[in-house]
């Protein structure tokens, strides 16, 4: 519909860029204005205080029509969850307007006579970045390493020029209604569609995104916008289903917030009661802006609010203040937390990817010039380095966060696709091949959390040769011969469990149990029997590696009979959700001496 405004303005010579962006503005920013009020109220009572100075910096995003491009520097595998973020959503909002805003600039120097072409080769541009950037065996991501470490894959998924394909595949269909009204699509063809886009919602055909999949639904959603708008039958229903689509936007931007701050609240763990409830209670909220809110500034007593760009600027300049001073005030006070907090990388950050690109260690990795032991692994290696290095202090750090130590297989789940899953079958080669020519080395620490590698239902592993459904057998296998391997290397093997766990985030369940900040579950313990139940597969799995190896199990060291430490003479034992926090470390492993023990 807008694609069609801005043509047909061109085509008549009276199309306004100031009255545009002024009706676009119009539309959208009363309803978000308020839900961005209104979050920022409730997030003075929910976050803690680290998750305050990055809500403050997803509110400017917001504001700023810029969230695409904060939200990746606040995604990475040791920052706060993504279902936590009350703003998350917006990112899309962002990049649909950074569409608008440059699209009737585009159509305006675009001749008529090529109009069609040039938004055709755009789209076959911005799906060429697209897929290029999702599948690139360089993941380095030029330029925009100053923002966020993020892939590029992470990436595609958050950029203009990598998105815009499927924007834009929505102004051809523009085109075509405009300017081939006769065209039409099949009634068959449309239903068609319709089930394959229901049929996705459940269902994936691969582990990257945006890729083959939203080709797919993009297209199917094409074949349903060109033609007849009355396809559908006259059931009620479909009328319900409208008038909820009329509010859908206001529905949009109040259900994430909901969302994240019962997420917060029970710092992961939400009853499913919970859940239902919001459902419901974001139609609800979403119907009541829409009614008070939205048409109010739209048709209402207050249209004519937004209707000068004197207002529209200053209300986008008093709503911009805000945030500025909160988070520059904000920054100067002590977070009690931060220390606990700190993320536990064992050596040092460079070793959440040990190796260089020539496959060399990298030197801070050491400790001292002959390592006689190795920690190979994933982050739940990294947080053992720590309390290890107490008593043992001659030491190599091969870790690279979800990699577990298992030659041969790699995890492919969610954003941790092939390209990733090829990069860590080569981290492990380069492990192995680390230690083959260490001779110092006389033992090696294996740890792993394995929850990549024990979603067997919807996920795969990549191999050396090909692609298979994730399975039991295949891993417990490859986890051995990665054991056997090393005592043909005259290298002793120890697998360090990881620690017990149950579904929800331990280490900010105790900051909001000591802080200020809402906490809505009955207490922070992990209660042993659901630890044993949310840690079924990978507590089978270690039974079945300690018939080849010494296996170290941490609950011996944590838990009684019925619930599992999680704080201790004044130390947060977990900065998260599984991790120990580097005091918990070398409170719970100071006295660990691999040499004397095996």
């Amino acid at each position: 519909m807008i694609t069609s405004i801005i043509l047909k303005g061109l085509d008549n010579n009276n199309f306004s860029f100031s009255a545009f962006y002024l009706r676009r503005a119009k539309r959208l920013l009363p309803a978000l204005y308020s839900t961005l009020l209104f979050t920022t109220l409730l997030c003075l009572l929910v976050l803690t205080k680290q998750q305050w100075l990055e809500y403050l910096n997803q509110l400017i995003g917001s504001l700023t029509f810029t969230a695409n491009m904060v939200l990746p520097a606040q995604t990475g595998y040791f920052e706060s969850a993504s279902d936590g973020k009350p703003l998350l959503h917006i990112w899309s909002l962002s990049l649909e307007e950074q569409y608008y805003f440059l699209l009737p600039i585009t159509l305006y120097l675009l001749p008529k006579k090529y109009r069609l072409i040039g938004i055709s080769l755009l789209t076959a541009l911005s799906l060429y970045f697209c897929f290029s950037w999702v599948y690139s065996e360089n993941q380095y991501a030029p330029f925009l390493w100053r923002i966020a470490d993020s892939t590029k894959s992470e990436w595609a998924f958050y950029l203009l020029f990598t998105r815009a394909w499927e924007l834009l595949a929505g102004s051809l269909c523009a085109w075509i209604m405009l300017y081939k009204p006769n065209l039409n699509t099949p009634k068959s063809f449309k239903l068609l569609a319709l089930l394959v886009i229901g049929f996705s919602c459940f269902t994936s055909i691969n582990n990257e995104h945006p890729s083959i999949e939203s080709v797919i639904v993009v297209l199917s959603t094409m074949t349903i916008l060109i033609g007849s708008k009355n396809w559908l039958p006259n059931y009620y229903v479909i009328h319900v289903v409208e008038k909820i689509g009329d509010w859908s936007y206001s529905i949009y931007l109040v259900h994430w917030p909901l969302f994240a701050f019962a997420y917060l609240s029970y710092v992961g763990d939400v009853p499913t009661g919970v859940n239902i409830t919001l459902v419901f209670f974001s139609v609800f909220l979403g119907y009541m802006q829409f009614k008070y809110v939205e048409t109010s500034f739209r048709i209402g007593k207050f249209k004519n609010l937004f209707s000068s760009w004197k207002v529209t600027l200053s209300a986008t300049a008093i709503f911009l203040i805000i945030p500025i001073t909160l988070a520059n005030s904000s920054s100067n006070v002590e977070d009690a937390f931060s220390h606990i907090r700190r993320t536990n990388y064992g050596l040092g950050k460079a070793c959440n990817n040990s190796f260089d690109e020539g496959g060399k260690l990298k030197s801070s990795c050491l400790l001292g010039k002959k390592p006689k032991i190795v920690v190979w692994g994933d982050s739940y290696a990294m947080h053992l380095v720590p309390g290890l290095i107490i008593k043992n202090n001659e030491l190599a750090q091969i870790t690279k966060s979800v990699c577990a130590p298992i030659i041969g297989i790699a995890p492919i789940k969610g954003k941790y696709d092939s390209v990733w899953a090829s990069s860590c079958l080569q981290f492990n080669d380069n492990a192995l091949n680390y230690i083959r020519n260490t001779p110092s080395i006389t033992h090696a620490v294996l740890s792993s959390s394995l929850e990549a590698y024990v979603n067997f239902s919807d996920s795969e592993y990549l191999t050396k040769q090909s692609t298979i459904k994730a399975n039991y057998d295949l891993l417990t296998l490859s986890f051995k011969n990665t054991i056997l391997e090393l005592i043909k290397l005259n290298i002793i093997p120890v697998v360090i469990s990881p620690p017990p766990k149950a579904g929800f985030n331990i280490g900010e369940c105790l900051e909001r149990q000591h802080g200020r900040a809402l906490l809505l579950r009955e207490n922070c313990k992990i209660n042993y029997l659901k630890y044993q139940q949310h840690q079924k597969l990978v507590n089978e799995t270690l039974k079945e590696i300690e018939k080849v190896t010494n296996v170290i199990w941490l609950k011996d060291y944590l838990c009684d009979a019925k619930y599992c430490k999680v704080y201790t003479e004044g130390t947060f034992i977990y900065r998260d959700d599984g991790h120990l926090s580097i005091d918990g470390s070398v409170k719970s492993l100071g006295n660990l001496n691999i040499k004397e023990l095996y």
